[in-house]
């Protein structure tokens, strides 16, 4: 493979293959160019000592795991098809898919969703009688994600430190996990703990895993938290050959268990390995890039890096104070439209923020102007009911123990097994020491429920072990089209919606899950399976971020943890001001500083050529206008790369080049037939 088309840092990082290597990557310093030709120059260099099966690749998302198999075998050819190129939780889940059992879990496991989840949180509350309306079911989940990510148990903290939530959590998390290990579920975090306590635990895999896996890749090494590090130390085994790809400067989700400090002291994990720092970058002009640096600078703990670029100079970064939060958006939205008159393409604009709610005025002024955009992050498709419904059902085929799916479906559509007899059913079930299944096997024998009531749920049993019968047999989709019309389930919500545009939406809902069984089974062919359905469903929904842009050609709205590995030409950064940009602090939650510079630098390098950063004097808050304080991070910028533009400073002087230029093209544009002035004709997408 010809390396000389990289740079002496990436070549210096590709040619290093024994021991653990740390590679700081720079935004736009061409990290996946580096990984890729690294993988290519291992089947290379050592052909006879190793094949692509020794080889395991680790990143973040589905999405980039894919791109990236892809990239190998165009690169390489069919033998780079062995490389194992996943995520964390999928080679986790992969783990145990063989070797659960060992931990007393059943073969065939579930991992469990949010609303499954939550379902077991609410049912522990109660039994230690704390009230789940006055307490979050979702915050005691995010604090038993969080002590799972840094490999602790969830404790109370000393008195006079931590809240009643801490004590929750702590009572709860033991009948949880019960609750989880009884259903045969794991939730995420699990798809980490459980592989450790596998190659801990069992000296057999630990060497069946570090015989095979002989050199391991890890990107975004720097969104790595406690239980992803611990894995991946027990896997690097002797030889530590880890090639660990990071950014310590883009460790952006700590919220999310993201650990900076797994690559700030990579040398005390693996030591006596080798840095090598990649600091040219291919995407922005520079003084995009000394923007970005004199932000990043001012961190106390990082890795020292200086970005720079072949591309020399590049227009000056336009600081803009606007009157008020309206008039920021009716700047960006007027700015956008020049830019679109002057020949940028809607596709490579992008406006981003720190928090949600600060995308509806900008989405206002320009659905106003004709804009066409989208909103990244909108309401999930798995999150809706209708389709949670259909895959509870799923749920329940592979697995009758989920009694959480059980409960959900039993009546839907309505076949009249109602609260009474379910309430009746649980009190046989404990009674009796048998799993509320069991219990509704056995229904006919019951006296004490209501009339008729036995034999329609020994119906619904029959009817799942016909369906789990018929899903062995592969044919997914047509298995469920099957299901669905036996059951009534599309006649029973055309009933129930309210409108007949409400009841075609929640349809195609459920047409999105048959397109996607059979787009699964197009993909695995005859290992398609319901399990294997399932499972990957839940990595999926779970790991990917907020949907990536697609083809359509749109203005960008996201928030700046979104953006994150994307890149536009054209960059409206809104919102530059103290509590939002750095933000104040979530839920009581300690302010951050360090991590929202770092959000902060990500935010500047999505920017290729022009970046806009933009702030409101004052700010409407319930109704009331608030002084708003200029970003502390503004104050960093390097004054010659700095344009500042107050919106209610007088005009200067006549009109510029640009201005001129843009009025110009404006004249022309309305000239021509058919064309409204820089936007197609489609409104605005988003909301």
């Amino acid at each position: 493979m010809d390396l000389s088309k990289l740079n002496p840092p990436q070549r210096e990082a590709v040619t290093t293959l024994q021991g653990p290597l740390l590679v700081l990557a720079g935004a736009g310093s061409g990290k996946t160019r580096v990984i890729t030709h690294r993988i290519v120059h291992l089947l290379d260099e050592r052909p006879g000592h190793l094949q692509a099966r020794n080889i395991l690749a680790v990143t973040f998302t589905n999405k980039a795991a894919t791109e990236m198999k892809e990239r190998l075998v165009h690169m390489a050819g069919p033998r780079a098809q062995g490389v194992l190129v996943c995520t964390f939780h999928a080679f986790g889940a992969e783990m145990l898919r063989e070797d659960i059992y060992r931990l007393g879990w059943p073969k065939k496991f579930a991992i469990a969703d949010m609303g499954d989840q939550l379902a077991n949180i609410r049912r522990a509350m109660r039994e230690h009688k704390i009230d789940d309306r006055s307490f979050d079911a979702r915050k005691v989940l995010t604090l038993i994600s969080k002590a799972k990510n840094s490999g602790k148990v969830p404790e109370p903290k000393p008195e006079g430190i931590g809240d009643d939530y801490d004590l929750i959590t702590h009572l709860v998390y033991p009948d949880y996990q019960r609750a989880l290990k009884a259903q045969g579920s794991v939730d995420f975090d699990d798809l980490l703990l459980l592989p450790t306590r596998l190659l801990r635990e069992h000296p057999d895999l630990y060497a069946k895993y570090t015989r095979r896996f002989r050199y391991l890749l890890v990107d975004e090494f720097q969104d790595t938290n406690t239980a992803q590090l611990e894995l991946l130390k027990l896997m690097a085994g002797e030889s530590r050959n880890v090639c660990a790809v990071g950014d310590d400067d883009q460790c952006i989700y700590s919220w999310r268990g993201a650990e900076v400090r797994n690559i700030l002291d990579f040398d005390r994990f693996f030591p006596g390995g080798k840095e090598v720092r990649l600091e040219q970058n291919y995407r922005s002009v520079q003084t995009v890039l000394d923007a970005a640096n004199a932000v990043i600078a001012r961190n106390p703990e990082r890795k020292a890096k200086q970005m720079w670029t072949d591309r020399k100079g590049g227009q000056t970064v336009k600081v803009v104070c606007c009157p008020n939060d309206e008039e920021e958006a009716r700047f960006v939205a007027h700015e956008i439209q020049k830019h679109l008159s002057l020949g940028v393409a809607l596709d490579d604009i992008a406006v981003l923020y720190r928090t949600n709610g600060q995308s509806r005025p900008v989405e206002e002024l320009l659905r106003e102007k004709g804009i066409p955009y989208e909103v990244v992050g909108g309401s999930e498709f798995f999150d809706r009911r209708e389709v949670k419904d259909v895959i509870a059902y799923f749920k329940v085929i592979v697995n009758k123990l989920d009694e959480i799916s059980l409960m959900r479906i039993v009546n839907v559509p309505a076949r009249g097994i109602g609260d009474v007899t379910m309430e009746r059913l649980h009190i046989h079930a404990r009674g009796q020491g048998v799993t509320l299944w069991t219990a509704m096997q056995r229904a006919r024998e019951y006296e004490d429920l209501p009339p008729g009531a036995g034999e329609k749920v020994a119906e619904f049993v029959d009817l799942v072990e016909r369906y789990r019968a018929a899903y062995e047999h592969g044919q997914l989709a047509n298995v469920t089209r099957k299901l669905l019309e036996e059951t009534g389930f599309r006649e029973a919500i055309r009933g129930l919606a309210s409108t007949a545009t409400i009841a075609e939406k929640k349809l195609k809902g459920v047409d999105g899950v048959l397109n996607s069984l059979e787009n699964f089974e197009k993909r695995e062919g005859p290992k398609a399976s319901l399990p294997t359905y399932l499972n990957r469903l839940s990595l999926d929904t779970r790991q990917e971020e907020e949907e990536v842009p697609g083809g359509n050609k749109r203005v960008t709205l996201m928030t700046v943890h979104a953006s994150k590995g994307l890149e536009y030409r054209l960059v409206f950064f809104i919102g530059m001001e103290e509590d939002l940009m750095p933000h104040g602090g979530m839920q009581g939650e300690p302010q951050n500083l360090e991590e929202e510079r770092r959000l902060c630098y990500v935010g500047i390098t999505r920017a290729k050529e022009l970046l806009y950063l933009t702030r409101a004097a004052v700010r409407t808050k319930r109704g009331k206008e608030v002084p708003r304080t200029p970003s502390r991070f503004l104050e960093d910028l390097p004054p010659e790369v700095v344009e500042k533009i107050d919106l209610d400073a007088p005009r200067q002087g006549p009109p510029t080049t640009e201005e001129k230029n843009f009025f110009a093209n404006l004249k022309e544009r309305f000239k021509r037939p058919g064309l409204p002035g820089g936007a197609g004709p489609s409104g605005g997408a988003g909301g």
